[in-house]
């Protein structure tokens, strides 16, 4: 039971949490009790509830907390998709509020929407610490393991006594999925983006978050934290048309509606008219927008022979101007929503429009040769690094084997030959380990249950490549659109067609960019 309750001492509102009798009675919760409410105590982070005071009183255990008043993220949203701009500060909140507990040696263990409170300016705090303990103390035999279903990490259950603060993170990357969506990944376990058409890089995160092995997820909540952050430096809201920046949208409780009952006013004809006034200059101004919208016809750009350069070369410098939106369509009208261009069907009546391809005056050609380089370059250490972890994986999986084989039979020269084979054969196809284990493995004993950790990790290692490649697509979309910008100046729209094509290719396509970088030697 949690209280509203007065400290006397110091003239503040407190809230006062009694925990249950039987708590007091358990020897063994009563012994970790104070070591961890003490650990608790020493927090102070804006993103956690702070812990006050604590004891016993005829037999009831107590804890004094900050006083929160506001309500929960549950109660506030419940069931609906936020905004993605304000699901990033809700989230980068509670991993910052993490990220604090975790250095300090705490893990939450029950991070949900009902233990998250948004105060009265909508920032989140991380409560409820009860289920709490010092990272250090293990999982008691015979003691009862503590969560919330969907929201617990794998292990809690299957293995309790190996869980760390990776729990908590299996746990934001539910949350993650939940506030962009309003589903569970258990109720709705497609991406979010194809739910919602939010930024695919969102998928990518919640993915990594929720590896169902602890060691392919983020090893800490501040790399969530940060790359929920270059989403959000693409994600800038802007008024349509306006190009004024919008107040990002709080997350607000929900108020009752009140019915109000109509009065009769004399008025009434006079507002009759004026409403039907309004519905015919809507309906007109609807009815001319539609036309015109179905003369617009998109420009298709077919790449023309290298043409002799007549305009400066200019450098690719993409590290100058923020990011852009990578989700931010250059082939619609500004304001216009893309999916209601989509959606306009050409007039059969209409004479068919023949694309338009123009010869562009500068050199388009030598001008990606060197963007793709500098964009070489700047990824070259990560997919360095994504390489030999590959080859590590698939090293790790031979050793693997080669032990279950050994826990069987003494030695096996045959089979271990055999999984050499197998190996060797993947690292010269791919380099990769395949999604099915194959004939030759299957017979060993485990060989299933090591064949897909190895494969999570393989996943926990391409999600780690692509977070760093969709931050390098977005800053290659950022120079191409910087060389737009001067290429106007020279009014080249046979250049400006070619690049507006590689920044819709790079945007839609994300494994083009991917295979632009990964193709390179």
């Amino acid at each position: 039971a949690v209280y509203c309750a007065v400290q006397k001492s110091l003239d503040r509102t407190v809230a006062l949490k009694i925990l249950p009798m039987e708590f007091s009675k358990d020897a063994a919760f009563c012994a970790g009790f104070e070591a961890e409410a003490k650990a608790m105590a020493r927090l102070n982070h804006p993103n956690l509830i702070g812990v006050y005071d604590f004891g016993e009183v005829n037999g009831m255990l107590y804890i004094i907390m900050e006083f929160v008043p506001g309500k929960s993220i549950y109660h506030s949203a419940y069931g609906i998709a936020i905004d993605p701009q304000e699901v990033i500060r809700l989230v980068t909140g509670i991993c910052d509020g993490l990220a604090h507990a975790h250095d300090n040696g705490i893990i939450h263990r029950d991070i949900k929407p009902s233990n998250i409170l948004l105060d009265l300016n909508a920032q989140p705090k991380i409560g409820d610490f009860g289920l709490a303990r010092p990272i250090e103390r293990k999982v008691e035999e015979g003691e009862e393991i503590f969560g919330t279903p969907h929201y617990t990490a794998p292990e809690v259950v299957d293995h309790p006594h190996s869980v760390d603060y990776r729990a908590d993170i299996f746990s934001v990357g539910v949350l993650l999925h939940e506030l962009l969506t309003g589903k569970l990944p258990a109720s709705d376990p497609r991406p979010a983006s194809t739910i919602v058409r939010c930024d695919p890089r969102f998928d990518t995160i919640v993915r990594r978050a929720t590896q169902p092995l602890a060691a392919a997820r983020y090893s800490s909540a501040k790399q969530i934290s940060h790359d929920l952050q270059v989403i959000a430096a693409s994600l800038v809201p802007k008024v349509p048309g306006t190009g004024v920046m919008a107040a990002p949208r709080r997350v607000q409780p929900a108020r009752r509606r009140i019915p109000v009952r109509a009065k009769k006013s004399s008025s009434s004809p006079m507002v009759m008219f004026l409403l039907a006034a309004v519905a015919a200059i809507a309906a007109y101004a609807y009815y001319t927008t539609s036309q015109s919208a179905k003369v617009v016809a998109p420009i298709a750009v077919t790449p023309p022979p290298t043409p002799q350069d007549t305009h400066r070369q200019t450098d690719f410098d993409p590290d100058s101007v923020p990011l852009p939106d990578p989700t931010h369509n250059t082939s619609t009208t500004p304001g216009q929503d893309p999916d209601a261009a989509a959606a306009v069907e050409p007039d059969p009546a209409a004479p068919p429009v023949t694309p338009q391809v123009i010869a562009p005056k500068y050199d388009v050609t030598a001008f990606f040769e060197r963007a793709r380089k500098v964009m070489l370059d700047r990824t070259k250490p990560a997919i360095t690094v994504y390489r030999s972890d590959l080859k590590a994986n698939l090293a790790g999986l031979e050793r693997a084997l080669k032990r279950q084989v050994r826990k069987v039979n003494q030695s096996d020269h045959d089979t271990d030959k055999a999984i050499e084979k197998v190996i060797a054969g993947w690292t010269a196809d791919s380099g990769r380990i395949p999604n099915q284990i194959g004939e030759k493995l299957i017979a060993i004993p485990e060989s299933a249950t090591v064949f897909a950790e190895a494969l999570q990790k393989q996943t926990g290692t391409d999600d780690t490549l692509q977070l760093e490649l969709s931050k390098q697509s977005a800053i290659y979309i950022t120079g191409l659109e910087k060389q737009i910008e001067r290429l106007k100046a020279d009014d080249d729209i046979g250049a400006i067609q070619l690049i507006e094509a590689e920044i819709k290719q790079t945007k839609e396509s994300p494994k083009y960019f991917s295979e632009l970088m990964l193709s390179a030697p």
